[in-house]
């Protein structure tokens, strides 16, 4: 069954600031005026929730990585010194996007953004560069996963879900397709769980996969 959780700006605010906490890894130094300029590796140990300790390595890539990014929103990624975390499968730079997130037609980007061990899942609207909506935010280690034995490495992706694409019961909001008219957010724990985000009339609605 589709659950659906509808989220305020002033509630995503209120939940990120109910996670904070001190990470005991940072493999980014970063810098006094900016994000680091080269990629990154973090890694370091964690206790996954079977009990077992592994060894984890984080892809960190800087913005250059990604020359399609609208110099607004570098900006402001910029002076938050952030990275874009790359998943254990990645095969070229991932967790950046673009598409029409807030409105038919509008061109806006969400991108993953690490600092000092922790990554929130920002949005950028093209209406307001300016103003980045923190969506979600977690530890780098919250969700790891490993295609090799051993080799421990971010589970989180982020990719653009057309209409089409959206997980759509008789049970939810949007039984009609019709209803949808822009896109939405893939949030995805790799080969675990996933859930998509849409925005309508000024509030965020997350639609959970079923498993």
């Amino acid at each position: 069954m589709i659950t659906f959780r509808v989220l305020t700006a002033t509630a995503i605010a209120a939940l990120i600031a109910a996670t904070g906490w001190e990470p005991t890894l940072a493999a980014q130094s970063g810098s006094e005026t900016g994000a680091p300029s080269t990629e990154q590796i973090e890694s370091g140990r964690v206790r996954l929730p079977s009990g077992v300790e592994v060894v984890y390595r984080i892809r960190l890539l800087p913005l250059a990585s990604f020359p399609g990014l609208p110099p607004a929103v570098v900006a402001q990624l910029d002076q938050r010194k952030c990275m874009v975390p790359q998943t254990y499968e990645a095969q070229a730079p991932e967790n950046v996007f673009h598409g029409a997130l807030e409105r038919k037609g509008s061109d806006d980007w969400a991108v993953l953004c690490s600092v000092n061990g922790a990554t929130t899942l920002y949005v950028f609207f093209q209406s307001q560069f300016t103003a980045p909506i923190a969506l979600r935010h977690q530890r780098d280690t919250e969700w790891l996963g490993s295609e090799v034995l051993g080799a421990y490495g971010s589970a989180w992706g982020i990719a653009l879900r057309r209409p089409s694409q959206f997980p759509i019961s008789k049970s939810s909001t949007f039984a009609n397709r019709g209803d949808l008219d822009h896109d939405g957010i893939e949030d995805a724990f790799i080969e675990k769980s996933s859930a998509t985000h849409y925005f309508q009339n000024g509030s965020w609605i997350t639609l959970e996969s079923p498993p």
